[in-house]
């Protein structure tokens, strides 16, 4: 029984799926929630079918959560789902709680070849944009059989609705920042890019590639850099308009060129508070670049999306322009270049309203009410069964 009628919670079981465990959003969110989960309602374990190496796994592992590294190939890949489905039921697990599209598909496979009786109930998170092709379709037909489907806004939770995801299976629960508390030396950061010691930075990036509007930051910096020869654009993260992003810049720039690339680096969260201002150029998502510059304390110009409009307050924590609109970026960040004070008070807006509406502790009480809540449905089942 997941609890009581004296309130007092079981222990229940819970088995963290992943992609993988690199340094992206999905698998920080993931480390944020295993390891703040309260130990003596929760015992967890986490499996990731790629690369377990990343500030997420070594947070896992601080904290002494257990990882497995469960490679799987594709739905034929027999041994690996055997290996799989085996370390889920070595788990014991009554939710089996998938992150990204991979982790979903496999899951709910890896589930489907086990008795009905004592089969974890399935939650998704991730997994609203599948992709194309065989593995996008089958990607979203396992979407839908999920028992839970977590989306991070409204916007996301209607893509979810639009792939044919019922209503009632859908929990909105927003991601979590977590305040960075001490911001690496600024001109070591700065060597280390190439940058010039006492650079004025405007972080923008993400992953390098259209969704995330690589191209976009960088002509709207083109408009501003001959205002401030300090002025320097750091492109965060990384992928495949790395090259492009690159030589548009130079092309642009001639013999100033003034952009540079961090790469996959760890400490970016913490490394966001030497920047002045945020970019989030993202035509979809985007909500963890922008949380993670107001946890920093830092103003966000973003383009005006959806999921970009539920976490940014205009002309409060920041400005909304429209997507695509170069100038309208580069005319904002301007605005802000030329008012310090006026970005100051919009970074410590957005430091408030992210300290209060995405803090770790309401991300832990959102999920722990889903878990329960299926627990009792699990339950349910068996007895009738």
């Amino acid at each position: 029984m997941p609890f009581s009628n004296t309130n007092h919670y079981d222990t229940l079981k819970l088995f963290f799926l992943t992609s993988d465990l690199g340094d992206d959003d999905a698998a920080g969110q993931l480390a944020l929630l295993a390891c703040a989960l309260p130990r003596n309602r929760f015992e967890v374990a986490v499996g990731a079918l790629g690369a377990s190496k990343g500030t997420a796994t070594d947070t896992l592992r601080a904290a002494d959560v257990g990882i497995s590294t469960l490679p799987v190939r594709n739905a034929l890949d027999f041994s690996g789902m055997r290996r799989l489905r085996r370390a889920v039921r070595e788990s014991g697990a009554t939710v089996l709680h998938a992150f990204g599209v991979d982790a979903v598909r496999i899951a709910r496979l890896c589930l489907a070849r086990r008795g009905e009786d004592n089969a974890p109930q399935l939650v998704a998170t991730g997994a609203a944009d599948s992709g194309g092709g065989i593995g996008g379709w089958l990607a979203a037909r396992q979407v839908r059989r999920a028992d839970r489907v977590i989306a991070t806004g409204w916007a996301e939770a209607e893509r979810y609705r639009r792939s044919g995801v019922n209503g009632n299976r859908l929990t909105r629960i927003a991601p979590a920042a977590v305040p960075p508390l001490t911001a690496p030396d600024h001109a070591q950061f700065c060597r280390d890019l190439g940058a010039p010691e006492s650079a004025q930075l405007i972080f923008a990036g993400g992953r390098l590639d259209a969704v995330h509007g690589a191209k976009d930051a960088v002509g709207a910096f083109d408009m501003i850099r001959y205002r401030s020869p300090a002025l320097q654009l750091v492109m965060t993260g990384d992928g495949p308009d790395r090259d492009a992003t690159e030589g548009l810049g130079r092309a642009l720039a001639f013999d100033d060129f003034r952009i540079r690339f961090t790469g996959a680096r760890p400490d970016l969260a913490t490394a966001t508070l030497l920047a002045d201002q945020v970019w989030v150029t993202c035509v979809r998502g985007g909500e963890h670049l922008a949380l993670r510059a107001m946890a920093a304390g830092k103003p966000v110009v973003a383009y005006h999306t959806p999921e970009l409009g539920e976490i940014i307050d205009d002309g409060v924590t920041g400005y909304l322009v429209p997507p695509g609109d170069r100038p309208a970026l580069a005319t904002k960040a301007q605005m802000l270049l030329a008012d310090p004070e006026a970005a100051a008070r919009m970074g410590e807006a957005g430091l408030a309203i992210a300290t209060e509406r995405f803090s770790v502790a309401r991300l832990v009480e959102q999920h722990t009410r889903v878990y329960q809540e299926l627990a009792e449905e699990g339950t349910a089942r068996a007895l009738v069964s």
